[in-house]
C-alpha cells in the first residue's frame, strides 16, 4: 500500500517522467431559467398514414414536466472554450463574443452538452421537441402544410406560403435578439433554430388521426425556430440543403435543458 502511495506520489510530481494534464477549474453553469410544468397542443412530426394514404397526425393535449433551461442560447464566445479544450469542432462561424453559435450540426451540440457537463459538474442535454415547445410558449409556429386530400403540390406552396410569413430577416447580430417570451426566454423562436433530441417518426394513424404506430427515425431531428422543422443530423447548414421538412432555417444553434436537483418540481 505504501509503494502504491509513493509511486503517486512520485508521478505527481514528475519524478518517474510522468505529465499529468491538469484539472482545468470547473466552470459556472450558464443562466437557466425554470419553465413550470404546462400543457402544449402537439403534434408528431413526420410521415403518417392511414389506409394507406399520408395523413396528418391529430394534435394531441399533452402535459410537459418543469425543466430548467437555458436563459439563451449558447455563444460563439461559450463554444470557442469546448473547441480549446479539444471536445468540440471548430465551425465556420466560430470566434469570441455574444452572438449566437451558428452552424452547429446534432453531433456539435451533443458533443458541446458532454463537456458542459464535465465542465461544470452539472448535466446538460438538448430538450425533447415536446420541451422545447414549451418553452417557446406564444412564439411556437407551425409552417408545415397539412395533408387535407389536396395536390402535393398546393400543399407544398401552402407550406412554403406559410414559412416565409413566419420567417424575418436571414441576418443575425448581437446576442440574436434581447426580447424574452413570457416565460423568460430569450431568442427563442427568431433567427436560430435550436436542435432537439426529437426525431421524426413513420407511423399509423387511425380514422380520427390517433397514432397508433410510430417508429423513430433519428437521422433526421427536430429543430425548432420561427417555426419547427426536420433536419438532417449531419447538416450545420439548413440553408443550402438537408432540410427534410418545413422550410430551411436560417441558422442552427443550440440551447439545453439541465438536468439535477429539483428537476420535474412544479
Amino acid at each position: 500500500m505504501k509503494g502504491v502511495l509513493l509511486v503517486s506520489a512520485l508521478a505527481a510530481f514528475g519524478v518517474l517522467g510522468v505529465t499529468l494534464t491538469p484539472i482545468p477549474p470547473q466552470l459556472p453553469g450558464p443562466e437557466t431559467v425554470r419553465v413550470p410544468t404546462g400543457e402544449i397542443d402537439y403534434r408528431p412530426e413526420g410521415s403518417f398514414q392511414n389506409a394507406g394514404t399520408a395523413k396528418t397526425p391529430a394534435v394531441q393535449r399533452i402535459t410537459v414536466p418543469a425543466f430548467d433551461i437555458m436563459q439563451r442560447q449558447v455563444s460563439r464566445g461559450d463554444y470557442s472554450e469546448c473547441v480549446a479544450d479539444g471536445a468540440c469542432k471548430e465551425t465556420p462561424r466560430g470566434g469570441a463574443g455574444d452572438a449566437p453559435q451558428t452552424h452547429l450540426n446534432w453531433y456539435d451540440a451533443q458533443a458541446y452538452a458532454a463537456w458542459l457537463s464535465i465542465r461544470t459538474g452539472e448535466r446538460w442535454r438538448l430538450p425533447t421537441d415536446l420541451e422545447w415547445q414549451r418553452a417557446a410558449a406564444e412564439g411556437f409556429g407551425e409552417a408545415l402544410a397539412r395533408s387535407d386530400g389536396r395536390d402535393p403540390g398546393q400543399r407544398m406552396l401552402q407550406s412554403y406560403e406559410a414559412g416565409v410569413s413566419l420567417r424575418g430577416r436571414a441576418k443575425l447580430s448581437g446576442r440574436d435578439v434581447s426580447e424574452t417570451n413570457s416565460l423568460g426566454l430569450a431568442g427563442i423562436s427568431d433567427l436560430v433554430w435550436e436542435w432537439t433530441d426529437g426525431c421524426m417518426q413513420y407511423g399509423t394513424l387511425d380514422g380520427k388521426g390517433r397514432v397508433i404506430t410510430a417508429a423513430p427515425y433519428c437521422a433526421a431531428r427536430i429543430v425548432g425556430g420561427q417555426h419547427r422543422a426536420v433536419v438532417i443530423d449531419f447538416i450545420r447548414d439548413a440553408s443550402v440543403g438537408g432540410c427534410a421538412a418545413g422550410l430551411p432555417p436560417d441558422f442552427l444553434g443550440v440551447r439545453l435543458v439541465r438536468d439535477g436537483a429539483g428537476q420535474g418540481a412544479p
